[in-house]
């Protein structure tokens, strides 16, 4: 099963005989088996008729709407994997200060481990002392998190251990893609824009396992719960986000597959996105990276996608919350 992605402007997709019919006024594009999808994603100037809309909800499959730069608008999903039950004790969990801190830190220090793994694999070619020093750096970090007396302290580490991480990443990236520091709201270089993007789909990634699971993705144990953000989300994203996401970016860049002409800098704004022929680049990859399989997850005897590695963790979640043991859930470790 995969993500179905639309992103040519001005198209459209609508159902018949079970399947899939894309096209542009009235031409066919493609047609794909629904059977093969289990997730849409809308992009820019494109749309699915209301036929399909029901269907799609009667076979439990989510659509989620992105503007052509990447901004969420909202999702179509059904409610029958809707567990209200289960969503109550994940409240309480969510009150729970040292439930919160636990996970939290599990959260954290597995995205720092993850991001000095990144780091290392790539200085092999480089050997750059200044990346070396920054590893070393991220691991005290990863100590002082263990230590970490609350939420807030642990977030004051992690954005610190972020900045310097990316700071050893931008020493590695080719010179046309180079970048010192993170931007985003909007991306104001071209690496940026990357990993913008590739946040932004990984997140509804996760949202789509979350909701799965029957769990509530705008109750987070880490992140600061606000109006409209899927916070949980953002709490299980951070263990992935250089195992799925800064590695790609690194891979599309330094072997030259996604190019600097691949970029259409905003005039108006200094925003920098993709081209239309970009984009699908990058989507293509991603989905290709989300397909490959992993022996990560240390409580399953055999290989998983990506993909099925992220619902696994979000089930994983769900034992922690109904067990109410922080330790239950364990983040995912590359190697």
């Amino acid at each position: 099963m995969s993500s179905l992605y639309l992103s040519e402007e001005g198209s459209s997709i609508s159902i018949r005989d079970n399947r899939l019919i894309i096209k542009k006024t009235n031409e066919t594009l493609k047609e794909i088996s629904i059977e093969k999808v289990d997730n849409i994603v809308l992009i820019g100037n494109t749309h699915l008729t209301s036929p399909l809309a029901t269907e799609l909800l009667k076979r439990e499959i989510p659509v989620s709407w992105l503007s052509s730069s990447g901004k969420f608008y909202g999702r179509l999903e059904p409610t029958t994997s809707i567990n209200i039950e289960r969503q109550r004790e994940q409240f309480r969990r969510s009150d729970d200060e040292k439930f919160c801190l636990n996970l939290a830190k599990t959260f954290i220090i597995g995205k720092i481990k993850n991001s000095q793994v990144v780091l290392r694999r790539y200085n092999r070619n480089f050997d750059n002392k200044e990346v070396e020093e920054i590893i070393e750096e991220l691991k005290r970090y990863a100590r002082k998190i263990e230590e970490a007396e609350n939420i807030e302290q642990l977030l004051g580490y992690e954005g610190n251990a972020s900045k310097i991480y990316f700071k050893g990443l931008g020493q590695m990236v080719r010179s046309e893609f180079y970048f010192n520091k993170r931007t985003r709201m909007p991306p104001t270089d071209k690496f940026n824009s990357l990993l913008s993007l590739g946040y932004t789909l990984l997140l509804y990634e996760i949202y789509t396992a979350i909701t799965n699971k029957g769990l509530n993705p705008y109750c987070s144990f880490l992140h600061k719960i606000r109006k409209g953000h899927p916070a949980l989300a953002s709490d299980l994203m951070e263990e992935w986000r250089s195992t799925i996401i800064d590695s790609l970016v690194m891979n599309l860049v330094q072997n030259k597959i996604i190019t600097p002409d691949d970029f259409n800098p905003q005039e108006e704004n200094g925003a920098v996105y993709l081209t239309k022929e970009g984009l699908k680049k990058f989507i293509m990859k991603f989905e290709e990276k989300l397909k490959q399989h992993n022996s990560y997850l240390t409580y399953v005897d055999y290989p998983l996608s990506f993909r099925e590695s992220i619902q696994f963790q979000a089930g994983s979640l769900v034992k922690a919350i109904e067990n109410n043991e922080a330790e239950i859930y364990r983040a995912i470790l590359i190697r």
